[in-house]
């Protein structure tokens, strides 16, 4: 519940600069920076283009931003707000240092010393989100445009309180403690060039302190009317439909009857999950209904530089500075008039709906509504919270978003609630322009558990390790590719699952 919270919030605020430097043609053209909507006066080192990017001299800017810069060699460090960054001149390897904690940066482009000036130049995308900024660029004016998130949020979150979201994250805190079974079913259907197919699905399992889990479900899919219109498409195109074999047909009869069961288990805590799926379709598809998969998530996410850990943490609580400054994630800098007022009004007027100022009382509810309206893209969001003496007992989330491009209409809407109960439900509608659209209710209850879920495989299932399956299979893939493809026949060898 707590990771709707963080994506309501998300969501909500819409934000963070896409930007980043354009290519600028090279010769006499005068770039121009602006930090926090007022220009910046350059002295005796001015902004230059290197290899279509744009280099800010290092001292003046970070220095403007507040950070204190200091150089030892051809190291160069800046301090801002318990961060540190250190760079190496002509060398893209950089580290950030925040809570003794040191990571290490690449940066696409070297900073340098410029020969006429001997002033030390960073590339202006890397100098701004090292400490959490944001950029963009004005190509009509060449201008560099950099945000201080950190000053902008403060600035929108003095003097508010959010003591309705604390009270429904403390609502939420009694499904993330202790052992809670779950039961949960639901119907969907989806069209697909207005071909309909239908779906129905249960899940029924235990979760433990919000992390340790167990669950079972099923899934069944009616695939009849869309088989059928593919054969009508098929005849109206080429004069002949796709005709099944027995034993085709009989898995498709199997999917719609009995449909596919899904087993999981699981500590996420630890970031590992553990899959088995089974049914006549998947075994017809020569998959083993024995055999469990399993994935280190903490892992997976460490090759893609993300932290499982912190990712876990910051899904559970709600750190309102961190979520302010996520809603910049798709504002454009790209109008030195506009971008500052724009990303200043924005933050403050989301902040403002999701604040306690935010909430109308009506009755023992009080709802919080967020309109906004972005590129083409409107979206609304409400959270309505049941209160009694002084707590959160039920809520309800609902967004809904419309986009308009190229003279088509996508919208989506979202609703999910927990009633004083423990009953959950949620309802899902989506409509990409007529040519797939979806609809899914779901209907579900916690009740108070006893025995605590089981998170690993049963004893004695053959286990495969899902990462190190797809690792050899694409291996296998790229070696017969390049025997195969072998400009002089057959010459790739494989070791160790690799084509070399």
């Amino acid at each position: 519940m707590k990771k709707m919270i963080r994506w309501l919030l998300a969501l909500g605020m819409a934000g963070a600069l896409l930007g980043a430097t354009a290519a600028m043609a090279a010769g006499e053209t005068v770039i121009s920076v602006q930090l926090d909507g007022a220009p910046l006066t350059f002295t005796d080192a001015v902004p230059q283009v290197r290899d279509q990017r744009t280099f800010l001299p290092l001292r003046a800017v970070f220095e403007a931003m507040g950070a204190e810069v200091s150089s030892e060699g051809s190291v160069i460090t800046a301090t801002r707000n318990g961060k540190t960054l250190a760079m190496t001149l002509n060398e893209t390897a950089a580290t950030l240092t925040q809570n003794g904690e040191t990571t290490p940066i690449t940066m696409d482009v070297a900073p340098y010393v410029d020969n006429t000036t001997w002033r030390t130049y960073v590339p202006v995308r890397f100098a701004a989100q090292a400490f959490g900024c944001a950029v963009g660029w004005d190509q009509a004016n060449s201008t560099a445009i950099i945000v201080d998130t950190d000053k902008v949020v403060d600035a929108a979150l003095e003097g508010k309180s959010f003591t309705f979201l604390e009270k429904l994250m403390a609502y939420s805190e009694k499904y993330n403690k202790g052992i809670w079974d779950v039961e949960a079913g639901f119907d969907a259907s989806m069209t697909m060039m207005s071909l309909p197919m239908v779906m129905s699905g249960s899940m029924k399992g235990t979760v433990q302190d919000s992390g340790k889990m167990s669950m079972d479900m099923n899934m069944k899919m009616d695939m009849t009317e869309f088989v059928a219109g593919i054969n009508l498409l098929a005849r109206m195109s080429e004069g002949q439909g796709v005709e099944f074999t027995a034993e085709e047909q009989a898995m498709l009869d199997s999917l719609k009857e009995k449909g596919i069961d899904l087993s999981m288990r699981g500590d996420l805590g630890k970031g590992n999950l553990c899959l088995n799926m089974r049914g006549d379709l998947l075994a017809q598809a020569g998959m083993d209904n024995d055999t469990w998969y399993t994935m280190d998530m903490a892992a997976i996410l460490e090759q893609m530089g993300m932290d499982w850990t912190q990712l876990l943490e910051a899904s559970q609580n709600i750190d309102y500075v961190t979520l302010a400054k996520g809603a910049l994630s798709t504002l454009p800098l790209n109008d030195s008039t506009t971008a500052y007022p724009q990303v200043k009004d924005t933050v403050e007027k989301i902040v403002k709906a999701l604040s306690d100022e935010g909430f109308v009382k009506e009755g023992d509810e009080y709802t919080a509504l967020l309109e906004m309206e972005e590129q083409g893209v409107a979206f609304t969001v409400v959270l309505t919270l049941s209160m009694k003496n002084d707590a959160v007992t039920a809520y309800l989330m609902g967004f809904h978003m419309e986009a308009q491009e190229e003279g088509m209409t996508v919208s989506m809407d979202m609703t999910a609630s927990v009633d004083d109960q423990d009953r959950l439900t949620a309802e899902i509608n989506m409509d990409m322009a007529s040519l797939l659209t979806m609809s899914m209710t779901m209907d579900g209850k916690y009740a108070p558990g006893s025995t605590a879920p089981a998170t690993q495989p049963p004893e004695g299932a053959p286990v495969v390790d899902l990462m190190e399956l797809m690792a050899a299979e694409m291996g296998a893939e790229e070696a017969a590719l390049g025997i195969i493809g072998g400009a002089d026949g057959p010459t790739a060898v494989l070791v160790s699952g690799e084509a070399n």
